[in-house]
């Protein structure tokens, strides 16, 4: 049975324009975890079984976005400054094709919050 995960972004400039997207994507099996990381700490955080090939959706959503709350996929330091949200395997092949995890660093002032979301395929 598949399940279906309903998504929908909008950015809007204040007097400008406006981009907006919608849809839906089918997957296998989808994954929530919510996930602290403290203070000054480096954690690995497992995001789904199998590799990123299979993922075919992925959001995080921390509860205070910092410049100091990183995490390294695919060789780079990716600052979560906002929430991330990757739609679709092309998209999700910017975090490589090896295991599905992530590791997170925390250099800020208080531990960090994170809520991810993954839709992917039963490897």
């Amino acid at each position: 049975m598949s399940e279906k995960i309903d998504w929908n972004v909008t950015a809007r400039v204040a007097g400008g324009p406006m981009v907006a997207a919608s849809g839906s994507t089918k997957a296998d099996a989808y994954d929530k975890i919510e996930v602290t990381i403290p203070t000054g700490a480096t954690q690995a955080v497992d995001i789904a079984p199998g590799n990123w090939t299979s993922v075919l959706f992925l959001a995080l959503n921390p509860a205070q976005p910092s410049d100091k709350l990183s995490y390294k996929a695919n060789g780079s330091d990716i600052v979560v400054d906002g929430p991330h949200f990757l739609v679709g395997a092309g998209a999700v092949a910017l975090l490589g094709t090896g295991a599905v995890n992530l590791s997170f660093t925390n250099g800020s002032a208080s531990d960090a919050q994170i809520d991810i979301l993954v839709g992917r395929k039963v490897p």
